[in-house]
């Protein structure tokens, strides 16, 4: 009896020592780079801020993907001392809302205020805690075709 209940743990042993313990080596992560535009920075900025409009506007289960930035400008304001400048935005966008299952496209004004004039620092400090961003305006769909006109 002793030696089979021997013999039954060295098979044991041996048997458990190939069973399922597979170790993978993971590995590294690479970096890798990806050439972009200036539209990729623009959106890229925005995208927050656009999702936050299109859930607003229909509902928390709409998602959107941007169908491009049709209209870039830097608006300059002379009134007030110093001067400032900004951006504009106008991206169109393709929403999908899925509570009724279809697509349409709408288009997003928005306001990038970077703090500064023609590139000039309006801030003692750099960083981009002053830039402020704002939805200006959400255009639906065929409202969005008929302003573009």
């Amino acid at each position: 009896m002793k030696k089979f209940t021997i013999l039954f743990l060295v098979f044991f042993l041996i048997g458990s020592g190939s069973i399922g313990v597979n170790a993978e080596t993971l590995k590294p992560a690479k970096k890798t780079k990806i050439n972009v535009t200036t539209e990729n920075i623009f959106v890229d900025l925005v995208t927050p801020y656009v999702t936050e409009a299109v859930k607003k506007e229909h509902g928390n289960k709409a998602t959107w993907k941007s169908e491009g930035v049709k209209h870039l400008s830097i608006n300059n304001d002379h009134t007030v001392d110093p001067p400032k400048s900004w951006y504009e935005v106008r991206l169109n966008i393709l929403v999908h809302d899925n509570e009724k299952n279809e697509n349409h496209s709408d288009t997003v004004i928005v306001k990038i205020d970077t703090n500064t004039y023609l590139g000039n620092s309006l801030q003692k400090d750099i960083n981009l805690d002053n830039v402020s961003i704002e939805l200006k305006q959400y255009i639906h769909g065929e409202q969005s075709e008929k302003q573009m006109n």
